[in-house]
């Protein structure tokens, strides 16, 4: 297990940095940008806080990055319309290991006090080790992989998206429901997909249903091999744990091979509204019948709206959950009061989104903190109460599907407290 970074110390030192604040905040402060008060909140002086992103512009999860690029901006537009003052530099991560890891030493070496991203938890792999080092927070909006809950180095990591400990029950309950007893499970041999199939192996076998567990190298540029062996199998349901680039492939793969779309199930990684134009486009009804997954479902209309102005599309995953890493790293900057000061700054993140005083945006948050009150930060993306490792323990997920000539269907939201179960 590694280290618990809301430890006693560092976070009792955290608080006498917030109420040292708080005896010399001036009435500064401004208008949140989501929200007009009646009488503008006042917030203490704010350090100026150097954040770097590390998130995919190119590569297979590009139509990730859109929404959370926007997200980033728009948070750090905000921060600072309330009295914050953080300054961003982008770095596209490629979602490739290498070029993401390429992309945290620049910005280290710019003077970034904090790396929101990577999009990809393999990428995120590829420089966790060095954020540890450097002792440099990082807070990944879409990082899913449960085994940053459990290794050493990602002690300077924290996440506002829940792990697929939550989701795993939620795809195999699902599927089972609907009658498939014999089940496949194809998709990338990389850190969120390994992860993810063992949890579901897991889940399955809890179930009671058959199952084969089918994984290829991403990098290879041919799975033939491995859809053959699915479709030998002769699954009930085939559940797709790939990305866009290789995931697609493998869709149309089992599509040409008879498997067809209302057997086949896109996992986070893969799904999004337009998949179908990856598939076939041509023929928007393609994919109809076939279901797939979005983290998420929890997140306040109110900003989703503003979102999908930003970036001109509707499909807007884990943009929320980018937007309140960016929140708690400025409240992290005021609380800890030097942004340089790595290990002040992750303990303060551990006392800002449960058992205090409930708040809503930057401005909020920070006149509270100015008060001398302890606070709990409800983001845009929801209730986040992070544990003493940095996850989330509160998930939300919708179930989708397409239908009517590959109009994106919901069929339901599921809210999970982690804690309770």
């Amino acid at each position: 297990m590694r280290t618990a970074w809301r430890t006693g110390g560092a976070f009792v030192a955290a608080l006498v940095c917030a109420l040292a604040l708080a005896a010399c905040g001036d009435d500064g402060g401004g208008e949140p940008a989501t929200a007009t008060p009646a009488e503008p909140a006042a917030t203490p002086d704010a350090p100026a806080l150097h954040l770097g992103a590390v998130l995919p512009e190119t590569g297979s999860l590009a139509f990730l990055g859109v929404p959370m690029i926007a997200a980033v901006q728009l948070a750090v537009e905000d921060v600072n319309a309330q009295g914050g003052d953080v300054r961003l530099t982008m770095a596209d991560s490629g979602t490739d290991p290498a070029t993401g890891l390429g992309a945290v030493q620049r910005l280290l070496g710019e003077g970034a006090h904090a790396i929101v991203g990577a999009g990809a938890s393999g990428v995120s792999q590829a420089f966790v080790q060095t954020l540890s080092d450097e002792r440099t927070p990082q807070c990944a909006a879409s990082n899913t992989s449960p085994v940053f809950s459990t290794q050493e180095n990602a002690d300077y990591y924290f996440r506002t998206i829940s792990p697929d400990t939550a989701m795993a029950p939620v795809i195999a309950d699902t599927v089972v429901e609907r009658g498939a007893s014999r089940i496949a499970v194809i998709g990338r041999a990389d850190a969120w997909g390994n992860a993810l199939a063992a949890l579901l192996e897991e889940e399955f076998t809890r179930l009671g249903a058959e199952r084969l567990i089918v994984l290829y190298d991403p990098e290879e540029p041919s799975r033939s091999a491995e859809v053959s062996a699915v479709v030998n199998y002769v699954p009930d349901m085939v559940i797709n744990l790939g990305f866009s680039s290789d995931g697609a492939d493998t869709v149309r793969q089992l599509l040409e091979a008879g498997v067809g779309p209302e057997r086949q199930f896109a996992a986070t990684g893969l799904y999004s509204p337009d998949l179908w134009q990856a598939i076939d486009p041509n023929d928007p009804s393609v994919l109809d019948g076939m279901l797939g997954i979005q983290q998420g479902g929890d997140t306040i209309p109110a900003f989703l709206e503003r979102l999908g102005a930003a970036t001109g599309g509707d499909y807007l995953a884990y943009g929320a959950e980018a937007y309140d890493c960016v929140v708690l790293l400025a409240l992290a900057a005021l609380v800890a009061g030097d942004p340089g000061d790595g290990e002040a700054m992750l303990a303060a993140v551990g006392g800002l989104t449960r058992g205090g005083v409930e708040c809503a945006d930057y401005g909020e948050c920070a006149a509270l903190l100015a008060e001398g009150r302890d606070i709990d930060y409800t983001g845009v993306s929801g209730p986040l109460n992070l544990d003493a490792v940095g996850d989330p323990t509160v998930a939300a997920y919708t179930l989708r599907s397409w239908a009517d000539g590959g109009q994106a269907v919901d069929l339901g939201v599921q809210v999970i407290d982690l804690e309770a179960r």
